[in-house]
């Protein structure tokens, strides 16, 4: 399978002949995998108004998903019935991350099309694939899908995209060119800027205020070079600690924690650690220790996870030690 230069000729299936049409998310999915999702689920329907089409979402959703999920409604379902004419999986970048989804797609006749902004890897998943590796979000991708259909997004499908493409480019803060162009074009279509940022604020909820603070007081201050490196455990809200190390001015962090038989590791770095050592956490570091360990992962240059069935204290060290390969020896600061 070869990504395909353009979209014409999207679904890749004969319209007369959809009636059940899944859009799939990636396990857990995040506001650009559903928004995006959900766009592309719309074009379908007004391609195929015969057409049933839900959206899976494997594993189900990030809570500020399931907000949005409620504003943004189409059917969805964690495990879709039966079979279907039409795949779309949508931001997977890991096919692993489809969950019970992907069995369901590997033994169907159905046409089956990734949509994606992750790097394409060799595999015989998909018929068809629609990726763009310089696109910040999967969005942009949807919105380049809408152009080379000949179609336009409807008011409330130009405001899913638009707040799809600024969670997954920080408010547009690290966003590419052509994304910046896709912003303009969805706002001149009705898109609302300061809505969409409204929107994509959400109160942290009691689990993750915690899990921040017992993070912190986890914190182990490392140092490889130049590089402030920041590690923790924690159980849950991996990503969201993360993050928040970042914040109090780490250039890298590594958090772990194991929960329901699994450890899974998120990662985040700066858009300057990124800019001067050019490690790309997604590819080099995600993707290899999913390697590594037998698990599965990816993810962008300054946020990435994966997960394995390793124990934890194994994963994290191990994750460090990938980080040493690539900056140079690690030592923990007093």
């Amino acid at each position: 399978m070869a990504p395909d230069a353009g979209t014409k000729g999207f679904p890749f299936a004969e319209i007369g002949t959809l009636h059940r049409a899944a859009v799939v998310c990636h396990r857990n999915a995040d506001a650009d995998s559903y928004l995006s999702a959900f766009a592309i689920a719309r074009l379908i329907e007004s391609l195929a108004p015969e057409c049933e089409v839900i959206i899976g979402t494997p594993g189900g959703m990030t809570t500020l998903t399931q907000k949005l999920s409620a504003r943004f409604k189409h059917a969805a379902a964690a495990k879709g019935d039966g079979d279907f004419d039409l795949y779309v999986a949508v931001d997977v970048g890991d096919e692993e991350l489809l969950g019970d989804w992907k069995g369901k797609m590997a033994s169907s006749a159905g046409v089956r099309v990734l949509v994606d902004h992750h790097p394409a890897r060799a595999t015989r998943l998909y018929d068809r694939a629609v990726v763009d590796e310089a696109a910040t979000s999967a969005a942009e991708v949807a919105f380049g899908i809408y152009e080379g259909a000949g179609a336009r997004p409807d008011a409330e499908s130009a405001q899913a995209l638009l707040e799809a493409l600024l969670f997954d480019s920080s408010h547009l803060a690290i966003a590419s060119p052509s994304g910046l162009r896709v912003a303009v074009k969805l706002m001149d279509m009705g898109a609302d800027l300061a809505l969409a940022r409204k929107e994509l604020r959400s109160e942290p909820d009691y689990g993750e205020v915690l899990a921040k603070l017992k993070g912190a007081q986890r914190l182990s201050i490392n140092k490889a070079g130049d590089w402030v490196v920041a590690s923790s455990r924690i159980g849950s809200f991996q990503a969201h600690v993360a993050r928040a190390l970042v914040y109090l001015g780490a250039d890298l962090a590594v958090v772990g924690g194991e929960s329901d038989g699994e450890t899974r590791v998120s990662l985040r770095s700066t858009q300057r650690f990124l800019d001067r050592t050019g490690v790309n956490l997604g590819t080099q570091v995600a993707e290899e220790m999913a390697f590594r360990l037998g698990g599965h992962g990816g993810g962008h240059p300054t946020a990435a996870s994966f997960s394995t069935k390793e124990e934890e204290d194994k994963t994290v060290e191990a994750t460090m030690r990938r980080v040493g390969e690539l900056l140079g020896d690690v030592k923990k600061l007093d």
